[in-house]
């Protein structure tokens, strides 16, 4: 991969982030699943993104674990515990919405997870542009 493919990751987490918004707003029945799967996702493009652009040695990770994701990296940037909150918040919702599964959600966590990825996404969108 080459460094500027960074930026169609982040445009690819920047959809889904806005996929999110919309469903949110517009959809009803609202589809909770999937905003907070698509806010997942958004994460884990950004993330990936940040990975691309700092030319971590050995590709990207297969992995939707946002946490591991942000292990692999740092040692390339500063990483303050409020992402791997943010993190830990938006992993489960991976593989919650593909499989039935124990989480819970509600209108409230959808708004929680669209304002996580939107953190996340915006961390990332700041750590390029230094």
């Amino acid at each position: 991969m080459t460094r500027q493919e960074h930026r169609q990751w982040l445009d690819f987490a920047a959809q889904d982030l806005g996929v999110s918004k919309h469903l949110f707003v517009q959809y009803r029945p609202m589809p909770l699943e999937i905003i907070c799967y698509q806010c997942q996702q958004c994460a884990e493009k950004a993330l990936k993104a940040l990975y691309i652009y700092l030319n971590i040695p050995g590709g990207i990770p297969r992995t939707h674990d946002l946490s591991l994701l942000l292990d692999q990296m740092r040692n390339a940037v500063r990483i303050s515990d409020d992402y791997y909150d943010l993190a830990d918040q938006l992993t489960p919702y991976g593989t919650a919405a593909r499989y039935p599964s124990n989480i819970r959600f509600s209108e409230y966590s959808a708004r929680k997870a669209i304002e996580a990825a939107e953190a996340m996404l915006d961390w990332v969108r700041t750590q390029i542009s230094e």
